[in-house]
This record gives C-alpha cells, structure tokens and sequence, in this order.
C-alpha cells in the first residue's frame, strides 16, 4: 500500500460481492490508494472502486463502528441462536502482499470460537484469495457482523458508518434499514 497510513475497507458489502467484482481484475499487487482530492484532508476518505472506499487507520469513527461491532458480538451470537433469518457475515483484516484490507466472510457455521464461511468479496489486494474461498476466522478477529434480510440488516456497525460518510442520495440509493 503506497501510503501505510490508509486501509482498504468494503464498505457496503449488501451486494455480496456483486459490486466490487464488476470490471474487477485482482493482481498479484496491492491497489494502488488514490491521491487525496484537491483541497482535501490527507486522511480524508478515498473511494478506490464501486464499494471500496480507503479509511485513514486512525478514523475515529471508523474505529468506533468496529469497536462497537465487536462488543456486540454477543447480540449477533443471540440473534443466530434465536433462528433470525437473513444472511450472516462477519467483516475482518485480511492481509496479503503486505497490505490489509476489511472483508466480509458469508457464514457457514461457527465452531469453537471460530466462524467459517465462503469470502464474500474480490479481494483487492492480490489474487491469493477469490470470492466464495472457504475460510475461518477467529471470533477475536471479527470487526462486525451483519444480519441482511432483504432491506432489513442487523448490526453492520461499519456498513452504517460508511453510510453516514457518503452522500444521503447514494445511500439511500441502498433503500436499507438498520436494526439493532
């Protein structure tokens, strides 16, 4: 990553995978972050693609939407115990070519502290890992989750941030309803 400053997040992973693959061609590099806009804040958010946006590491309410989806992890425990329907994902760091990106995981199951599941987006930094690969992730790197039902979605703490950070136009355009 040209500048260490920046992560890659999927912000908006409610297609599943659908948007950031269209016109995407992973590679063996790390994409490259855009320069900030004329005028603009160096950290300042930096949209990559589609549904890819580039948050500074130190986005304090980047970080406080994970901190929240990570403290209600219990919340997401209850609601799949309870049988709620809809899609279950999980965003976590995935690293590869020494860059790291924010990723939704589709889930299969949970075990052991474990979630295990298909990756629900095209990586962006390198082509180790496609969408749909089987994966676990440890319940200790889980940033979010999310529960989607058709327009309804339970938690997705940084999906409801990313919201607030882009234009009311676009995101409505989602025509989502949050829950807790």
């Amino acid at each position: 990553m040209r500048n260490p400053v920046l992560a890659v997040a999927f912000v908006a992973a409610l297609g599943y995978g659908f948007f950031n693959t269209l016109g995407h061609m992973p590679s063996n590099k790390p994409v490259t972050i855009p320069e900030a806009a004329p005028g603009a804040s160096p950290t300042a958010l930096r949209p990559v693609q589609e549904n890819v946006v580039a948050y500074y590491t130190g986005d304090e309410a980047m970080q406080a939407a994970k901190k929240t989806g990570r403290s209600t992890l219990p919340r997401f425990h209850e609601l799949i115990a309870a049988g709620t329907p809809g899609t279950y994902t999980v965003k976590f760091p995935l690293t590869q070519n020494g860059a790291t990106e924010h990723i939704w995981l589709q889930l299969l199951g949970y075990s052991d502290g474990t979630f295990i599941g298909l990756l629900a987006d095209e990586p962006v930094n390198g082509n180790k890992y496609k969408i749909g690969d089987r994966m676990k992730v440890a319940e200790a790197d889980v940033e979010d989750w999310m529960i989607r039902n058709g327009g309804e979605v339970y938690g997705g703490y940084t999906t409801r941030q990313a919201f607030a950070d882009m234009p009311k136009e676009q995101a409505a355009k989602y025509g989502i309803t949050f829950k807790d």
